[in-house]
């Protein structure tokens, strides 16, 4: 075996092959070389195969180093003893030689499945690889629950694609999500992608999220500089609504329905005491007036807010594995149109058209309990579809050179 710098060929032909994160990817490695940013791709050969492959990320600390970070990787079988010693070993070595203070890893590597309600269905091995990493100067940070600003989310929401028709993937929905799917297609809810220079539109909506979960991540450049870096499999788009459209429809669901109640209360005058008749008749007239109320709503709307209505808006990042649902954002005053269910619906028929395996809502807390989760409702939304939950190994640090790295520890407390 052989421990060496990759080429962006050798790299990315590996990460195609292998089940691998979207920032283990040519793109992330050519945005951020653009960039003029330290990055490096490295890996394990065996002759002329590739064994592992990995893409790390350097930035200053302390003034004289550099602290290192591979986001999910590397990418290889960590099960694989002889392997990881090898890599690891040489990976120290490496990063040494390039003044590292330390280097933090993060294997895209599931500890366990679990159903949409947090109990675990299917434990997978990681004892081994922890006790292989330990023994490689590697600290396991754990298994923390929530979110932090020192690590990545450990829990994904997952929709499985494998072999499934749209229908099926839809007929396995909870009731209310399949519900209101159906009702954002018959209100003509649509979903369009955003130009480069309509980010701002995804931000409008993005800064809402924002001020409602009381967070506060990235700014416009940085989703412009993702969107721009991930080039073709990026997509940021917009779920709207054109009042015009869906006032056309209200116009044609009230002539039917006034077609009913018209002749149901002519059948009723000719049978007056047919109860069932008359309680038909009677909601016949209630839906009618719900129709009514509808349109009176929706033009009193479309006089305040315009024709179009813009309801949500995400942005998406795919490789040949999965598609992920990363950053988003809606306007709460349009929540009746229900813009994020069809804009999730259209996104996993996009995902299943591309014949990947999995949809990935990405991040939730992992607490999974009603009176301390902070995103339960977030939780929920996602378990509707049919998302599983797929529970990270989590982080591992080493520190690189022992005496510098216990002064940005004491730094850090202060």
């Amino acid at each position: 075996m052989k421990f060496c710098e990759l080429t962006i060929d050798e790299f990315d032909s590996f990460v195609k092959d292998e089940f691998s994160h979207y920032t283990q990817s040519r793109a992330h490695y050519t945005g951020r070389e653009a960039m003029n940013m330290d990055v490096h791709l490295v890996g394990v050969k065996e002759g002329e195969r590739i064994l592992a492959a990995c893409l790390l990320t350097g930035a200053a600390s302390l003034k004289f180093f550099k602290y290192y970070y591979t986001h999910k990787g590397p990418v290889m079988d960590h099960h694989n003893k002889e392997l990881v010693q090898f890599f690891y070993t040489h990976l120290t070595q490496y990063l040494k030689a390039r003044k590292g203070l330390f280097v933090l890893v993060d294997p895209y590597m599931t500890r366990n499945y679990l159903d949409g309600d947090g109990n675990v269905t299917e434990e997978q091995p990681v004892d081994d690889v922890i006790q292989t990493m330990e023994s490689l100067g590697y600290v396991h940070r754990g298994y923390p629950v929530g979110y932090s600003m020192d690590s990545q989310a450990r829990y994904f929401s997952v929709l499985d694609l494998t072999a499934k028709t749209d229908d099926e993937l839809l007929k396995e929905m909870e009731y209310k999500t399949r519900r209101n799917i159906n009702k954002t297609i018959e209100m003509g809810v649509q979903l369009r992608d955003l130009a480069d220079d309509e980010m701002d539109k995804f931000f409008s909506l993005y800064r809402m999220a924002e001020d409602k979960h009381d967070f506060s991540l990235f700014g416009l450049e940085t989703f412009k500089r993702m969107k721009k870096m991930y080039g073709d499999n990026a997509r940021v788009v917009m779920a709207y609504i054109d009042l015009n459209d869906y006032l056309s429809r209200l116009q044609e669901q009230l002539s039917a329905k006034r077609t009913e109640f018209e002749a149901s209360n002519e059948e009723l005058k000719q049978n007056p005491d047919f109860r069932k008749l008359k309680n038909k008749t009677a909601e016949l007239e209630k839906a009618v007036h719900q129709i009514e109320k509808k349109i009176a709503e929706t033009e009193e709307l479309k006089q305040s807010d315009g024709d179009i209505l813009e309801l949500a808006s995400a942005i998406y990042i795919f490789n040949n594995h999965e598609l992920y649902y990363l950053s988003s954002g809606s306007n709460p005053k349009y929540n009746k149109f229900m813009g994020a269910y069809h804009m999730q619906w259209e996104m996993i028929k996009f995902a299943n058209q591309l014949g990947l395996k999995r949809y990935n809502f990405y991040g939730v807390s992992g607490d999974f309990n009603e009176e301390t989760s902070p995103d339960m409702g977030v939780i929920k939304f996602k378990k509707g579809f049919n998302a599983y939950i797929d529970e990270q190994i989590g982080d591992f640090i080493k520190p690189l050179n022992g005496p510098a790295y216990k002064i940005y520890q004491l730094m850090k407390r202060k």
